[in-house]
Parts: C-alpha cells; structure tokens; sequence
C-alpha cells in the first residue's frame, strides 16, 4: 500500500506528539502518587508517634479508663477511622472507630495504591528501654485524597488530548501546504522523465515562487535540467567517436584472440606434461621408498614364514602318531574275541607308553597360537603394503592416522630396530578424510629419514611418536634424537631435489612430495630441528577439511 507524504508527516508529527504526552502523563501520575504516599505515610507516622508518646503512661499503668477516654479524643478527628491498642501478645486494651475496618485482619499499608478499602493502616510500637509492650493502630481515612488524586489524573489525560487533537491539526494544515509546493516538483520530475525518454528538454521548467528552501529545491531543479541537455549534447558527441573506437577495438580484439587461443593451448600442453612429470615423481619416490622397505618387508615376512613351516611339520609328526592311535583304537572298537580284544588293548597301552601325549597335546596348542601369531605379523604387512600400493589413488575416506601409523611401523620395523627404540604415544583422535596410501608413504618418509638422522649419530637413539587432537586438526609428531638439522637448511627442507645425505642415498623428493600430500588434505607439514640434539616433523590434517569446490568459489569470489 502507497503512503503518502501528507500522511507520513502527519503520522510522524502525531506520533512523536503522542510519545511525548505519554510520558508526560505517566511522569506527573508518578510524581503524583510518589507525593501522595510520602504526605500520607509521613501524616500517619507523625499520627500513631504522638499517640503512642500521649497513652504510653496509660498503658503501662493498665489504665483503661484514660485509654479510652484517648482513643475518643482522637477520633474526634475525622480523617482517623479506628483506633486499636495491644499488648505484644495480641490482646486488645481498647478499640473504636469504624466497625468495619476493626472487624478485618489488621495488615500495614507501604502505600496509598494498596489500601483499596478508602483506609490507610499503620502501626506503632510501644516501647521502653528497647523493650516492646504493645502496639498502637490507627486507620487514617484517605478517600478524599484518593478521590482528589482521581481528579487530577482525569484532567491530565483531557488536557492531554485536547493537545493530541491541536497537534493532530497543525500537522495536517503544516503536510496540506508542503504538499501543495511538492506537487509541482513532482509534475516537473515527471515530465523530466519523458524527456529524458524523448532527447527534448524544451518544456521542462518548474516556476520558482518565494525565498524558502522548497524555492531552492525549484531552483536547483531547473539548473539539472539545463546540465541534462549539457550532458546530452556530450554525450552525443561521445558516442559517435565511440562508434570509430569499437570498430578499431573489434579489429584488435580478434587479433589479440587468435593470440590468446594459442597461447591457451600451450598452456594447457605445459600442465599437462607437468600433471604426467607430477605422476612419475611420485612414482619415483614411491619406488625409492618401496627398495628401502624391500629387505626389511622380506625379513619380517621370512621370519614368520620360517617359524610356521617348522610348525607345520612338527604338527604333521603330531598328526601321524594320533592317526597311529586312532587305528589302533578302531582296531580295539572292532575286535568281538575278548582275547584278541585283550592283546589289542594291550597294543594300545604299549603305543601310547611310547608316546609323551602331555607333551604333545600341550605342544599342539602352543604350536597353533605360534603359527596364528606369525600369520598375523605376514596379513599386516602385506595390508600396509597394499595401503602404499593406493598412493597414486585420488580415493579420499574417513580413516584414523592411528592405524596408518601402526601398519607403517610394521612395515619398517625391521630397519629401525637395529639402530633405534620407537615409543608410540597415540591419543584418542577422530577418524579425518585421507588419501591412505599417501599419508602411508609420508609417515614412512619421516620414520625413514628419523632413522637415517639417528644412523648418522652411530649410536642407539629414540624415535617418539605423538598422536593428538590440536584445535580443528589431528597432528602427527615424529621426534628423532639423531643429528639435526643445520639451521641454515630448515628452510629448504621441503624444496624439490634438496638432500643432505650423500650422493646416490637420497633423491631430495621425499620430504617435497610429503609436503605436498599434506597441502592437499587442507593441512601442514612443518619442521623444527637443534643441530646435534634431533629433530621434529609434524604432519596437521584437518578434522573438517574446506572441499575444493568451496576453494574455488571462495577464490572466485576475491577474484
């Protein structure tokens, strides 16, 4: 719905017209009432103190006659209704006055708004060396005040009103005559509008009257218009100096994109000859990694390989004597001759004297568990091997950098014990989104280069492991006591083709494709080292890691 400018501005006026009688209305009731309280409470107090100080004597002496002869004297003035006086302990020595008001529960009024009965109560002790004896009540007749009080709010509010009405009036007659001056700007804005529409600004002019600000707004009008027809002529003139511009401009324009089509299609062949270089990196460092893990995988398969053939063929020398048993047995089963049944019986017992059944049943079991155990150190580091075989995967799912660590640890085992202790301290964190064969090798890549460093020392060292929940991420922290870094080369850790170790030991790609697997989770993977007293490296991976697609608008966006 359209509101019209005479109606805002006599809302407006109106409104804050209103605001500002309610308040003065509800300030004077206020002080109205703070002023009747206090002279009625403090006539009331000034009341029962006099009266208490005229009958102490009398009540103290149990003098009912004068008590009385007090309380009568004291309702000759008609602003009290009643009069009651008792001791401590509730009994009543005299009462008069209204028989209405004595007849109901006596409670003392803190204002004038709670005594609704037209009777405001109050009481006074009586007292003697801070010892009580006794009460005085007293109910002060306060219906005239309440009616005057009424009175007065009545007018307030008329007189209220009647400005409400008065204010409400000036404010039409004040929008009747703006709108009266706005309505030829509007006419004139409206025809400015079709010549806008029309190239023609002959006939747009508004007449200016009087010396108010309106007048200016007239006048000011009017200068637009002639700046309008200023700009227009101008703007003519652009225009067809434009028109010569763009067909020189569409000439260079294909010219510069024939230019750019080439100069796309080459880029497009350098990224993707980078992509495949990309691949055969990590191809590489994959295999470089996999020779330093081949010796040890081999070992640690051997070992449990070795100890389960032994096993085996122990328990087929096993299973050979119960099957020797097991027909003798069978023979005994089916022998019907009881001395024929006798002689295989005795066959039986000489079969099993020769043989130390404790021995070998107790034997079984340990050979099963021993073989069950080796065949499960060979299941683990075949999984490990086939997570490290997913590293040219780009398959991301939830897993937990725990159990990465675990299977990597099984798989170079072998070449860090000889030369080192490992201390796992994993903590209870959430399970991220991961490429698992890519955070495999990058966990390889610092047990393998934390062994190296400790190798170099030519003494027995210490790899910590450290697993945790910092912020919105998960870190891994692989902490050496091996030799250091020099400072001077911390900042060309993670360079490609950048390596401290010895010609033909190190391709200098490990740490930089490592770096680069972390960026590609969302995360870091960050270093610090005292040469001579080991290093640090800590791998952070995002719990709720930023999609690429989100990436990508947000650059979009900054774009």
């Amino acid at each position: 719905m359209k509101l019209s400018l005479r109606f805002k501005t006599i809302t407006g006026i109106a409104s804050i017209a209103a605001l500002l009688l309610l308040v003065l209305i509800v300030t004077v009731f206020q002080l109205l009432n703070d002023l009747v309280d206090s002279n009625i409470k403090k006539s009331a107090d000034t009341t029962v103190a006099l009266f208490v100080s005229t009958t102490k004597n009398a009540f103290l002496s149990y003098d009912l006659a004068s008590l009385d002869a007090d309380v009568s004297e004291i309702l000759t003035n008609p602003n009290i209704s009643y009069v009651k006086v008792k001791d401590k302990l509730g009994n009543v020595f005299v009462e008069k006055g209204d028989e209405t008001a004595l007849s109901r529960p006596f409670e003392a009024d803190l204002a004038v708004s709670e005594a609704d009965d037209g009777v405001y109560d109050t009481r006074a002790p009586i007292m003697v060396d801070n010892t009580l004896y006794g009460y005085v009540e007293i109910g002060l007749n306060i219906a005239s005040v309440t009616e005057s009080v009424s009175r007065v709010r009545n007018w307030t509010v008329t007189l209220g009103l009647m400005e409400f009405v008065l204010v409400g009036l000036c404010s039409y007659l004040l929008g009747s005559f703006l709108m009266s001056q706005l309505h030829q700007l509007l006419q004139g804005a409206k025809h400015l509008g079709e010549a806008v529409r029309n190239n023609d600004y002959k006939e747009v002019f508004i007449p200016v009257r009087g010396k108010d600000e309106l007048s200016e707004l007239a006048e000011a009008f009017n200068q637009l218009v002639e700046r309008l027809k200023e700009e227009y002529e101008q703007r003519q003139r652009a225009q067809d100096e434009l028109k010569e511009l763009n067909t020189l401009l569409e000439e260079k324009v294909q010219d510069r994109t024939a230019l750019l089509n080439q100069k796309n299609y080459q880029l497009e062949e350098t990224n993707k000859d980078l992509k495949e270089t990309q691949v055969q990196l990590l191809q590489a460092e994959k295999m470089a990694s996999v020779g330093q893990l081949a010796a040890g995988v081999a070992h640690e398969i051997n070992n449990p390989v070795g100890f389960v053939s032994s096993n085996i063929s122990t328990l087929s020398e096993y299973v050979a004597t119960y099957q020797m048993i097991f027909s003798q047995i069978q023979v005994v089963l089916d022998e019907k001759d009881e001395p024929k049944r006798a002689l295989a019986l005795v066959e039986l017992e000489k079969m099993l004297g020769n043989q130390d059944m404790g021995f070998i049943n107790e034997d079984i079991s340990d050979l099963l568990s021993d073989s069950r155990e080796g065949l499960q150190r060979v299941a683990e580091i075949v999984k490990g091997l086939k997570l490290f075989s997913r590293v040219d995967s780009d398959q991301m799912q939830k897993h937990n950098i725990n159990d990465c660590v675990r299977t990597t640890l099984a798989m170079v085992n072998n070449q860090l014990k000889y030369i080192c202790t490992v201390e796992t301290h994993l903590g209870r964190i959430p399970d991220v989104d991961m490429n698992v064969g890519k955070i495999s090798q990058v966990i390889t890549n610092l047990l393998i280069n934390a062994g190296q460093a400790i190798e170099a020392t030519n003494k027995n060292g210490k790899i910590i492991i450290t697993t945790c929940t910092v912020g919105e991420f998960v870190e891994l922290r692989v902490e050496d006591s091996g030799c250091g870094i020099p400072p001077s080369h911390l900042d060309k850790l993670f360079n490609p083709f950048f390596t401290t170790k010895p010609e033909g030991q190190g391709t200098g790609l490990g740490l930089s494709i490592s770096f680069g697997i972390a960026q590609e989770h969302g995360g870091m993977l960050s270093a610090t080292s005292r040469e001579g007293d080991g290093s640090t490296f800590t791998l952070a991976l995002p719990i709720n890691p930023v999609s690429k697609d989100s990436q990508h608008t947000g650059e979009t966006n900054d774009a």
